[in-house]
């Protein structure tokens, strides 16, 4: 994906491992990045369109701060090793209060959660929730209140389901579904290329759409 555009994005969970490659790949494209990192010493790119802003997701003047004179966020978010308790749907809170203050309306989440209640599920991706509901209840509760705040907002959101993400090669593109799971996995750069062409698609805004990549 290339771009000439000027758009500024801002970027939550860009040290992770499906947030990286999207780093890379939205530098790659023109776009100006700005990250939102709690240990920025670790984070080895530099690059002269990447700004980085060292605080925590749940502190509303560093989120304020990443997100202002920026055109739209991208959030790879998960829960943080080591943390007690999910954090999504207070980051979600936050970065939404934020938006809204600032105008910024264009905001793609990427999420674990596959029942919103808005879609008749095939027995297979219904089966894959169980699962999740059954080993992680703690993480797919929150989950699901992100979900509410984020729906239950002003914002042009999209909030994009995936399976497995693996580090393998790129496969040349993604499927896309709203009410089944098309794969088993997705790779970071096949979700990375999918979630920018997000900031000029508007197919999907105001729905959750499950993706995976080409098989």
């Amino acid at each position: 994906m290339t771009t000439d555009n000027q758009l500024t994005i801002a970027i939550l969970g860009g040290a992770g491992k499906a947030g990286s490659p999207l780093v890379q790949q939205a530098l790659a494209a023109g776009y100006a990045v700005r990250l939102l990192l709690r240990h920025p010493q670790a984070f080895n790119l530099a690059h002269e369109r990447l700004e980085i802003v060292h605080g925590d997701v749940r502190d509303r003047a560093c989120v304020h701060q990443l997100l202002e004179g920026t055109d739209a966020l991208l959030s790879t978010l998960g829960h943080t090793k080591g943390e007690p308790t999910p954090m999504m749907t207070v980051a979600t809170q936050t970065f939404v209060t934020s938006m809204e203050e600032l105008g910024i309306r264009r905001c793609v989440v990427v999420t674990s959660l596959f029942v919103t209640g808005r879609e008749a599920l095939d027995q297979k991706t219904q089966e894959a929730a169980d699962y999740m509901q059954q080993h992680f209840p703690l993480f797919m509760d929150n989950r699901r209140l992100e979900f509410e705040v984020l729906s239950g907002s002003s914002l042009d959101w999209t909030y994009v389901r995936v399976p497995l993400i693996t580090q393998d090669p790129a496969r040349g593109g993604v499927e896309v579904s709203l009410n089944h799971l098309p794969g088993q996995l997705i790779t970071a750069v096949d979700l990375a290329d999918f979630l920018l062409t997000q900031l000029t698609d508007q197919h999907y805004i105001g729905q959750a759409p499950f993706v995976a990549s080409k098989r």
